[in-house]
């Protein structure tokens, strides 16, 4: 699949499209800047609009009824926040919200359904492919948080909202980190530090810095290369690779 390069790097998906369709498409899409905690989706509550994350990361949350949450799926720059109204819901279940502040493209419910989901637009087929991979993501997070260790399962975590953050520093809190992954704020502290004593990560004032991805990635269970492997079928190439080439396309020479 070829991406449309002439314009700056922008969400995936988008930039998947033939240059006819994003340029239709570009008058209902809207440049935003969101920050840590901004609502994208809330429980039984109308989703108003929709996000194509550039290099802001979501995460999916499911709340139990005594205030315990699990994440069950990560959004960045290789998908759309927003997914249920393509799927003809117009409110869910679960809670989507940014983790890490960031910049993406916004368009509301109504020019969506109008201008993509009951149109005969490309977008459809992409995000058809994405919304595949993404619940294969979801099924593949159930087995992971029953079967392996918090210190694979963090490697996970970290590796794959760094390939989604597209840098190495971000803020995060343990708390965060707990809640996300389902253990107690004590567990997820001694997991990071062995983390940072292995030289993989560092962390000062509610800032992690990644330090060595790829020693992530191989400390990390087998579902990581699993998972990110279904949302390379998208783009018929690594989607890391896709951003890669994005990022090539404004250094000079």
């Amino acid at each position: 699949m070829h991406f449309y390069k002439d314009r700056e790097p922008e969400n995936l998906l988008l930039a998947a499209l033939p240059q006819n369709e994003r340029e239709r498409l570009d008058p209902f899409l809207h440049r935003v800047d969101l920050e840590i905690g901004t609502p994208i989706t809330t429980p039984n509550e109308p989703i108003r609009e929709l996000y194509f994350p550039f290099d802001a990361v979501t995460s999916t949350v499911q709340e139990m009824s005594d205030g315990a949450t699990i994440e069950t799926g990560l959004i960045g720059i290789e998908g759309l926040a927003g997914v249920p109204v393509w799927l003809r819901q117009r409110t869910t279940a679960s809670t989507t919200f940014v983790q890490i502040p960031g910049t993406a493209h916004r368009i509301s419910t109504e020019d969506f359904i109008r201008e993509v989901r009951d149109r005969a637009s490309p977008l459809n087929d992409l995000i058809a492919s994405y919304v595949h991979a993404f619940l294969v993501l979801t099924s593949m997070t159930a087995a992971c948080n029953w079967l392996h260790s918090i210190d694979q399962r963090l490697c996970r975590w970290l590796r794959m909202t760094y390939n989604r953050a597209r840098r190495k520093e971000f803020p995060i809190r343990h708390e965060f980190l707990a809640e996300m992954l389902g253990v107690h704020r004590p567990t997820v502290s001694t997991a990071a530090s062995m983390l940072q004593q292995a030289g993989l990560i560092s962390y000062r004032y509610g800032k992690l810095t990644i330090l060595d991805p790829e020693g992530l990635a191989g400390s990390a269970c087998e579902c990581y290369p699993l998972m990110e492997a279904q949302f390379d079928k998208i783009f018929d190439q690594p989607w890391r690779d896709a951003v890669e080439d994005q990022a090539r396309t404004l250094r000079p020479g």
